[in-house]
Formats: structure tokens, C-alpha cells, sequence
């Protein structure tokens, strides 16, 4: 038995109207039958709201997930999502008012192809910070523009303090790391019923952006990799320990916010007894409190170090030889990833500083001053907001299209600590295994931020908004139908002929090399757009007006036509050194993460 991997990074909340339309056969998993409906645009049978597991509420609060009771008196008509999980923002931010969710929603839907046997299958796990989000959105183009040739089953998991509560004294009561869990059971779920939808539970390839893509890396390390159900892909470098200061300082905001601090409770009870039995509304606003009231463009309650399910930091298990699930890794990044996680106003290097000292304290005058060597800003560097190719000055680490100095420092240092030295280090990781393989891309369209690549990876690629034409849209969903399928995301040649402009031959077999895992000959794929007419518009990051420019089909014939540009790279000279700075944060790992 084997599992693929993909990664790609950011949230995703869509939603599909459902009119009037033929059902989807019956399906029996046992414990439920499921009737859903059918789509004939795609020729797909869609099932929305499949229950994986039973409600995680009561006395399965921060609990492992159970199997779901029997229901059989009834067909349940699966044409309605899931309720989702509670939300929990990230900070700074406003408390939500009301619930913006349920805690009974652990459902999955699933999207399969009709009259086929067999099928590889896509687990798609959504991001949203480990906090928001849901799996309400219709993949179905993606499997449509691939021939129908895979299922896609897109999962939720418990959210906020419902899934990652942690603290020492919580581990001794509750279960860490209950929405990894969640996950994990999902895909034993897969593997026994997934038959029935017309998926082979032998081939399936674990995909996720943001949040969603670092629990893919997290299965791929589950249990020091000797799980047979799991594989890798996604990755953050915000991985901390358990009983570390923060996550203990969270778990007492939360239990005071919640009415549940020592001081409060009843005699004989526990903290952990008063947090069971409190009522979801109470819940649901502290776990959002706590997390709107913490680091700029954080959540508080992200997935842990456990010594059980997680035993090792990602630094640790992916660079140093550990045990790794799965046998093969997409990865990818996008090229402006950091700009709504990172706080405006940052000018000068005192700034930059005190921006560094307040997301890793522990930091010494040493490791400052090894970080300043990499991140520091020329004083004659250029005050224009462009977007670099990557390969050529002015790079990533001093100009953006949406900063330049100081500022855009800070955001490509939480850019390339959060995403784009993990996704080189899953790399290396399945590069270097034995029988493993490798494959890495960057989302170079402008203005390139984080999940822009959602939009074209899921929805129809006759759709031209956000700069790309339907050239790209296909080559960029091929490239994924092509891994999960084959295990090789390089275009055919008929792929490639398929299309009549642009350029994306560095896509095809032979022409975009595997990654090897060593600098200087770790290449990867840019995938960006040329042409086209510039569109100027206004994005608000913490209260500020910044201008954006991305383009799209001109109007006239002035301007150059909007064509796709793929172009293969070197992954560690890339935006100036960028395999210099992750080696650094590789080595810094003991220090940021206090």
C-alpha cells in the first residue's frame, strides 16, 4: 500500500448552488446509506455531508474520533454540506459576536466520476490558519479537465481550541492534536469505503494549501513515519512543543475566557472537567478570543509536538534522516506569500528587529545578527513596488508588488519561514529518501499572494480572472492530474501541443528536472504569466491602503497578449539565496520555537 503527496499553499470557502438535478446511486457504508446527486456538466456523482465520524461533543470533546452510530432507518440525502467546524480568527482582530459554526462536523464530500472503477483518489484538506474555514467548494472542473481519471474527497476537522488545545495539564485529561487525528481517521475511513465511490485506497495522493498542506506534512511524519496510511506534504516553521510557553499561556487565556481558570471552579472539579462540560457558545467565543488577541496574522491554536502522533519538529524529522510516510512530494510556494501575515509600518531596521523579537523572544544577540546578515536592506536599495523574476535584481527580499525596504524584509522572512523554506525542506525530504521523488513549483502570477492559486486549481479554466488565461488554468491543473494519476506531474507531449500560445514546455517530461535535494541542482518549475495590460487596485492590510498590480486581457492592441510563461529555475540561487536563508532557519529551530 502506498500514498502520494502534493503541497500547495491558503483558504478556501466556496460555495455551488444546487437546483434541480438527477440522484447519484445509492451508497451503503454500513453504519449509513448515502444518496447523492449528479452532475452532468462534469459527469460526476456528488455526495456533500458524509459523516466520517461520530459528533466529537460531550464527553469526546478533545477526544480521539469515533466511528459514527448506526443510522439505517433512512436513505440520507447527501446534496447539502456539512455543517463546518467552529471559527476561530487570527490576530489582531474583532471577537465574533455569535458561533460561526457547529462542533458536530466531521464530514467529508466526495466527487466521483460515474461508471468508473478504480479511480486514484485526491484527500483534500482545506487551510485557514488550523482556525477557519471549511470543505464547501466544488472541485469537479479539476477532475473534469483530467478526463474524469480521479475521486476527490475534500474532509473537515475539528478547528480553533476544539482541535489544537495544549498545555501539560491538558495532555494529562485530553487528547493533543485531536484535528490531526481527525484527518488521520479520515484516511483509514478512505481506505475501507472508498471502493464504493469508485476509488482504489491503494493510490492516494494527500494534498492541502496553507494549514491544509502543513497537516499533509504532518501525516507524512505521523507516528516517526511508520504509518502505512499516511504520506507528506505542506509544512510551517511554527511548530512547537506541547508544554511550550506559548501554547500554555493560550490554554490558561482560554480556560479564563471560558470560565474555567482555577480560581473558578467547583470543588473536586478540574479545569479540564469545567471546559467538557461548559456550553459551545462560551467555547467557541474564548477559543476565537484567545486567538484574535494573539500575534499579527496568527492563530493560537495550531497542531503541536506530542511525543505520540507528532514526535519530532518538522526541522528535525524532514532534515536530519527521520522516518517519513509516503514516497513521493509535490511542493510548492507562492512568490508573495507573506504580505497579509506580516504587520505594515515596519520602516527601519529597529522595526525589523522588534518585528523578529516579538514573534520568536528567544532569539539571542547572535542569531539576530546572523539574520541581519541575510535580511538586511541596502541603503541604496530602490523604492519602487515591483515584482521580481526571482532570477535577477531587484529580489524578493527588499521589493514586492506590494512592498519595497524594511517592510518588504519582514514580509519575505515570514514568507520563506512559514512557506517557502518548508516547501524546499519537504523536498529535500522525499528526495533523499530511498525510493522517494521530488518535485517543486513556484505561483509566480501577480501579484502572487497567498491561496491566488486556489482560483486556478479548482474552478473551470475557461474562467480569466486573476491574470491567467485558460492556457495556464489547464497546464496547472494537468500538472496536478498528472501526479495524482501517475506519480509524475510533467506534461505529455500531447498536453503540451494541446496548446496553441504561450509557452509551457518547461512543464513537459525531460524538461522540468525532479529536485535532488542538494544546492545547485534543486530545480524547479515558474509558473507566471507574460503579457497582458496592468490593472492597478487597492488591497487594505491592518487599516492601509496598498496598491496592487495584476493584469489581464487588454482591451486594445497596444498591449502585449496575456500568455502563460513557465520557465525551470535553481531553487537555492533563487530571489538571491534563498537555500542560504532556509539553512539558516533550519539551523535556528531550537530558538524560535519557545
Amino acid at each position: 500500500m502506498f500514498l502520494k503527496v502534493i503541497w500547495v499553499f491558503v483558504a478556501l470557502n466556496l460555495q455551488f448552488c444546487l437546483n434541480e438535478t438527477p440522484p447519484a446511486p445509492v451508497v451503503d457504508l454500513g453504519y449509513a446509506r448515502y444518496q447523492g446527486y449528479y452532475d452532468s456538466a462534469y459527469d460526476v456523482n456528488i455526495y456533500k455531508g458524509i459523516r466520517y465520524a461520530a459528533p466529537p461533543t460531550g464527553k469526546l470533546r478533545w477526544q480521539l474520533p469515533q466511528s459514527p452510530a448506526q443510522n439505517r432507518s433512512q436513505i440520507i440525502q447527501a446534496t447539502k454540506y456539512g455543517s463546518q467546524c467552529p471559527q476561530s480568527g487570527d490576530g489582531p482582530g474583532p471577537q465574533k459576536t455569535a458561533p460561526t459554526g457547529s462542533e458536530d462536523c466531521l464530514f467529508m464530500n466526495i466527487f466521483s466520476p460515474t461508471n468508473k472503477t478504480g479511480l486514484p483518489i485526491l484527500f483534500w484538506i482545506h487551510g485557514g490558519g488550523y482556525g477557519q474555514a471549511n470543505a464547501a467548494f466544488d472541485p469537479s472542473p479539476q477532475i473534469h479537465t483530467n478526463g474524469n481519471s480521479f475521486v476527490i474527497v475534500a474532509i473537515q476537522y475539528r478547528l480553533g481550541a476544539f482541535g489544537f488545545l495544549s498545555s501539560a495539564e491538558f495532555a494529562k485529561s485530553g487528547v493533543l492534536n485531536t484535528g490531526v487525528h481527525d484527518m488521520y481517521f479520515a484516511l483509514q475511513w478512505v481506505q475501507e469505503h472508498i471502493h464504493l465511490f469508485g476509488g482504489d485506497p491503494t493510490k492516494v495522493t494527500i494534498a492541502g494549501e496553507s494549514a491544509g498542506g502543513g497537516s499533509v506534512m504532518l501525516l507524512g511524519m505521523a507516528y516517526g513515519g511508520g504509518a502505512n496510511a499516511s504520506l507528506t506534504a505542506g509544512s510551517n516553521n511554527q511548530h512547537r512543543d506541547y508544554n511550550g510557553t506559548r501554547p500554555t499561556e493560550y490554554y490558561h487565556r482560554f480556560a479564563e475566557s471560558a470560565g474555567c481558570s482555577e480560581d473558578r471552579i467547583k470543588t473536586n472539579e478540574s479545569v479540564f472537567d469545567c471546559l467538557v462540560s461548559a456550553d459551545t457558545v462560551t467555547l467557541q467565543n474564548a477559543s476565537d478570543y484567545v486567538s484574535t488577541t494573539g500575534l499579527y496574522g496568527q492563530w493560537a491554536f495550531i497542531p503541536v509536538t506530542d511525543g505520540t502522533l507528532i514526535r519530532e519538529r518538522p526541522t528535525d524529522q524532514l532534515l536530519k534522516g527521520g522516518k517519513l510516510n509516503g514516497v513521493r512530494v509535490l511542493s510548492a510556494s507562492n512568490s508573495n506569500d507573506g504580505p497579509f501575515f506580516t504587520p505594515r509600518g515596519i520602516e527601519n531596521e529597529n522595526d525589523f528587529t522588534d518585528f523578529l523579537t516579538l514573534n520568536y523572544p528567544s532569539l539571542s544577540k547572535e542569531n539576530m545578527t546572523n539574520i541581519l546578515a541575510l535580511y538586511s536592506v541596502p541603503p541604496n536599495a530602490s523604492n519602487v513596488l515591483i515584482n521580481t523574476d526571482g532570477e535577477n535584481p531587484p529580489y524578493a527580499t527588499t521589493n514586492s508588488g506590494w512592498a519595497y525596504g524594511w517592510e518588504q524584509a519582514a514580509t519575505n522572512l515570514y514568507a520563506e519561514t512559514t512557506f517557502g523554506c518548508p516547501s524546499y525542506w519537504l523536498a529535500d525530504a522525499y528526495a533523499k529518501k530511498q525510493g522517494g521523488k521530488a518535485w517543486h513549483y513556484q505561483f509566480s502570477v501577480p501579484p502572487g499572494q497567498h491561496g491566488l492559486d486556489l482560483d486556478p486549481l479548482l474552478q473551470s479554466t475557461d474562467t480569466q480572472t486573476e491574470g491567467m488565461d485558460k492556457v495556464f488554468r489547464t497546464a496547472f491543473q494537468q500538472i496536478w492530474g498528472n501526479f495524482i494519476v501517475r506519480g509524475d506531474p510533467t506534461l505529455s507531449t500531447m498536453q503540451i501541443s494541446a496548446a496553441k500560445q504561450g509557452n509551457i514546455t518547461a512543464a513537459g517530461t525531460g524538461m522540468w528536472p525532479q529536485w535532488e535535494g542538494k544546492p545547485g541542482s534543486d530545480w524547479m518549475l515558474n509558473l507566471n504569466m507574460t503579457g497582458g495590460q496592468p490593472i492597478i487596485e487597492t488591497a487594505t492590510l491592518d487599516g492601509i491602503s496598498v496598491n496592487v498590480t495584476r493584469y489581464v486581457v487588454g482591451n486594445d492592441t497596444s498591449s502585449q497578449p496575456l500568455a502563460a510563461d513557465f520557465k525551470v529555475a535553481e531553487g537555492s540561487s533563487w530571489e538571491g539565496g534563498r537555500g542560504k536563508r532556509c539553512q539558516l532557519w533550519a539551523d535556528l529551530g531550537p530558538w524560535i520555537l519557545e
